[in-house]
Parts: structure tokens; sequence; C-alpha cells
């Protein structure tokens, strides 16, 4: 199993965490600092603008696409993660976005919130199942940026088919008391064939409740990692044209409501994935690794959420965020973003803006999936 299948918890290399003293880090020519205009730290390798933190895989659910709930364990210790946001401000991220399963099943997520509000990020980006914000609603109300995005597969029957009895109306639950405390939502929803038919449920919803707008994203093999068969989600080659009425209608219905859809720029793309298993890149290449940086549950370091073959240094072992940043192997994992040498991905976490500037909104050049599971339906992310 490689580290891109196993999503989120799956063990990382270590040895780049002892390569990187090695290597250089900050100290060589090329990782050379500036102070910009606004105080951030600028380089050879750019400014940090957005760091993402695995707090939990812990879930109060077990969704059946998924097998990030299997995890069961909280990541890093708070005082660890208060410096690792402390650091990134320093290095000059403004976006914070938590990670988990669920995470509002840990415990000290909301002073951890708190805590990059108090740092000044301006942006705080919470993907959640829904069912235990209102209990939060007051906190989450008091931090300036703030946004969540719950995760709805579709109408009741069908996300509840897919989530358990009852949760459906508990996700409602949980939006109405955030909407309630002027908090910006937004729903989420995973494209795969349970649901695509359905999907255009999301655009309603978000209508009927004021809501900021609409995400999609397709079912990625790499967050069902423990699924021997991923048949159940996957596509045939009959449904090509299904398929291609299916992401046609969703646009047409969200441009008639007026309701946004904030990953339109993939949608170009998902025929050829769906059906063909293409990953694509941006085709001036994905800036993700040159502006965010991800830490997992156990402090390794990553680019972004699908370049996880090799870890960028560990945090947890005392390696300084600044290091893995300005460090040699993190600009090359940059250079390889930049030229489409990377696995190419269609998660809400991808390069949507470059997509977006490409021509005509298409997707940029593509990059096959390493993977024959997710072609044609045969064998083989989100929550």
């Amino acid at each position: 199993m490689s580290n891109r299948q196993a999503g989120f918890v799956a063990p990382a290399s270590r040895a780049a965490s002892e390569d990187l003293s090695q290597a250089g880090g900050a100290g060589d020519a090329e990782g050379a600092e500036r102070a910009t205009d606004d105080g951030t730290v600028s380089g050879a390798s750019g400014v940090l603008q957005e760091i993402a933190i695995e707090l939990t895989t812990k879930c109060n659910l077990s969704c059946e696409m998924c097998s990030m709930w299997e995890g069961r364990r909280d990541g890093l210790a708070r005082e660890t993660i208060f410096d690792l946001l402390s650091q990134a401000r320093d290095l000059g991220a403004h976006t914070f976005t938590p990670l988990g399963a669920e995470i509002f099943m840990r415990k000290d997520t909301p002073a951890i919130l708190q805590e990059a509000a108090r740092l000044g990020y301006r942006k705080i980006r919470i993907v959640t199942n829904g069912m235990l914000i209102a209990r939060h609603a007051m906190t989450l109300a008091e931090l300036p940026g703030l946004s969540l995005n719950v995760s709805i597969d579709g109408p009741e029957a069908v996300h509840d088919s897919l989530r358990g009895s009852g949760k459906y109306r508990a996700a409602l639950i949980g939006v109405r008391a955030v909407l309630a405390r002027r908090i910006p939502v937004g729903l989420q929803g995973i494209l795969m064939r349970p649901t695509l038919a359905t999907s255009g449920h999301l655009i309603d919803l978000a209508g009927k409740l004021g809501l900021t707008g609409v995400s999609y994203q397709p079912f990625l093999p790499d967050l069902a990692w423990t699924q021997p068969d991923h048949s159940r989600w996957l596509f045939k080659p009959e449904d090509r044209d299904s398929v291609v009425r299916s992401v046609d209608g969703l646009l047409e219905k969200a441009h008639k409501a007026g309701v946004p859809i904030r990953t339109e720029a993939l949608f170009p793309a998902l025929e050829p994935y769906f059906m063909s298993g293409v990953r694509p890149v941006p085709p001036g290449g994905c800036r993700v690794p040159s502006r965010a940086v991800l830490i997992d549950g156990e402090g390794e370091c990553f680019p972004c959420h699908f370049m996880r073959d090799r870890s960028l240094g560990n945090v947890a072992k005392g390696v300084r965020l600044r290091d893995i940043w300005q460090g040699p192997m993190r600009r090359r994992m940059q250079e390889q973003g930049l030229s489409g040498q990377c696995p190419g991905c269609l998660s809400v976490y991808s390069d949507v803006d470059g997509f977006a500037m490409s021509h005509g909104g298409g997707a940029g050049r593509t990059c096959p999936d390493d993977q024959s599971s997710v072609q044609h339906g045969a064998h083989a992310l989100s929550r």
C-alpha cells in the first residue's frame, strides 16, 4: 500500500527527518530569507500562506466510503500545535486548515482554533460532518475568519444510507445552530455512483438555507484504503452518458439558483477521472507546494495531501518549521508541483484557482493515475 493510498493516517517515510539537517536546511544560500513589506518572511522558496495540521483521526461516524475513522487517535499535543501555529505565522501563514476524521472529536479543538485566531490567522477553514458543531456555536462565532463546510452526501435517504440513520437531520441541526450565530457555512459533497444523480440536493439546500455555496469532489480511493473493493463507489463504462448529464446538470442548476460551486473549475476533469482514472494537474502546474505545508498526526510534514511518499521532516522530533520550509527538499517538491510532476488530484484541497486560471476553466495537463484500480469502475478522499 502506497503512502498516497493511505491518506491522512499512513505511516510516511521517516528518512527525510534525518536528511534535513544534512541537506543544509535554511542555512544554504538559496534559502536566504528577506523581510517583505508586510513583515512576512520570503526567500527563493516563497512565502508560506497556509498550514494544515491533522488534529485527530477519531470520528463519531463510520462512513461506508471512508477509512479515516479507523485511526481513532488524536495527533500532536496541544502545546506542539500552538508552537507550530506560531512558527507558521512567523513565516507568513494566514490560513489554518485543521484536519481530521472529525476535528470536534478532539476535546481541545476549540482551544486550538482560539489560539489560531489569537495569533492573527485570517482564515480558519473547517470541514465537519456537522453533528458536533451546535455545542460549539458560541465559541466558533467569536473567531474571525472561521468558516465551516458541512459534509452532506445528498437527500436524507442517500446521506443516511452512507453515514447512518438520523445523521442527515443531526447535521442540519448543527448547520442551523451555527447559522443562527452568523457563522459562514457551506456544504461539501462526494460525487460517486450512489450520490451523483441526487447531488443537486446540496444546491437546493444551500439556496434554501442561505449558505455560502457548495463544493464537490469525486470519490478518492486514497481515503478508503482499507476497503478491498471500491466497485460500489466507482462508475462503469456504461455510465458515461449519465455522468456527463449529471455533471452538466449540476452546473446548470447552480447557475440558475445563484449558488456558487467553489470547485466548479474542476468540473471539466470529472468525466475523464470517473471514466478513465485521469488525475489532472493545472496547466501551469500545481501551486499548493509553493504556499502550503501539511503536518500529520505524528509530526511528519508534507507539501500537500497527495505528495506523501517522503516526509520533509518531523516537527515532533525537534525539526523547526522554518528549516523545513526554507530547505532544499521542500523547494524540490515545489518545483515538481509547478512542473506538473505530481500525482494530480481532484480534491477540495487541490489548486482550484490554478484550474480556474486555465483557458476556459479547462482541466489542464492530465496525469494518469498510477492505480489501475480506479479505472473504468474496476476494483480498487472526503470524510
